[in-house]
């Protein structure tokens, strides 16, 4: 049963230039005015939760908008006849939460932590006025939002066109392509389970086992310890370059 993270968060507030958290390497902060920063230290909270918490509850009335620091999480939804929906992996750095903050709206989604987090919280009215105040906040939003736009289109174009086994490979590819590592290598870390990748292109684990053994016989992909290596991108790229013709 997953943990409701609220009542049981450890809030504190921090000076974040001493902190191991410095706000002008998050990528959506990496531009903005030293007063907006001034404004963050003061105004925003950092957050702890556990493994197995909700950060934020589908259809819950919260607006309150989240940046992860560290840890792991990801956006779901569970059906009801309770299949899970993965959305997206949540990285340090990424923002989440930002949609109800905009529109006032109900959460379309939870967020579920997959390792221990730390996140900055901002209320939505602070979040809306740091956007109001600076075009490069304002901006970077706006990227933000147009590459999710961007992302989604790309997944419903591979739902409707696609073979199981090219999905798979599109999204080991999509994974590969963000977890580069200090050696230039593609190293997906934590790998997610076979589970949580049929979810996110709704397939079956039976399906995402069979192909990733393939890939392995193949030598592209190879398994190590927690990370999964993808030894040959070029040949993951024809390969989903041939399927998709991008």
């Amino acid at each position: 049963m997953r943990l409701r993270a609220l009542g049981d968060m450890n809030m504190r507030n921090e000076n974040f230039e001493r902190s191991r958290f410095p706000l002008r390497q998050i990528p959506l902060l990496e531009s903005v005015s030293k007063e907006t920063l001034r404004l963050i230290e003061r105004n925003a909270k950092l957050l702890s939760f556990k493994k197995g918490q909700e950060i934020v509850e589908r259809s819950e009335d919260m607006s309150d908008v989240f940046i992860l620091l560290s840890g792991l999480a990801r956006v779901i939804i569970i059906s009801a006849s309770g299949k899970a929906v993965n959305f997206r992996r949540i990285d340090p750095g990424d923002i989440f939460g930002e949609f109800s903050a905009i529109d006032g709206k109900k959460r379309s989604a939870s967020v579920e932590v997959m390792e221990p987090c730390t996140a900055l919280c901002m209320r939505s009215a602070f979040f809306r006025e740091l956007m109001e105040r600076d075009p490069a906040f304002m901006n970077a939003v706006l990227n933000h939002l147009v590459s999710l736009l961007r992302g989604l289109t790309s997944r419903i174009v591979e739902f409707s066109t696609l073979a199981v086994a090219n999905r798979i490979q599109s999204e080991i590819l999509r994974m590969a392509r963000s977890s580069v590592n200090g050696s230039g290598v593609p190293e997906i870390s934590p790998v997610p389970t076979h589970s949580e990748i049929a979810g996110r292109i709704s397939t079956h684990r039976e399906a995402v086992s069979r192909e990733i053994t393939r890939l392995k016989n193949l030598g592209i992909i190879e398994r190590r310890g927690r990370a999964l290596i993808v030894k040959d991108v070029s040949r993951l790229e024809r390969m989903v370059h041939d399927a998709t013709g991008e």
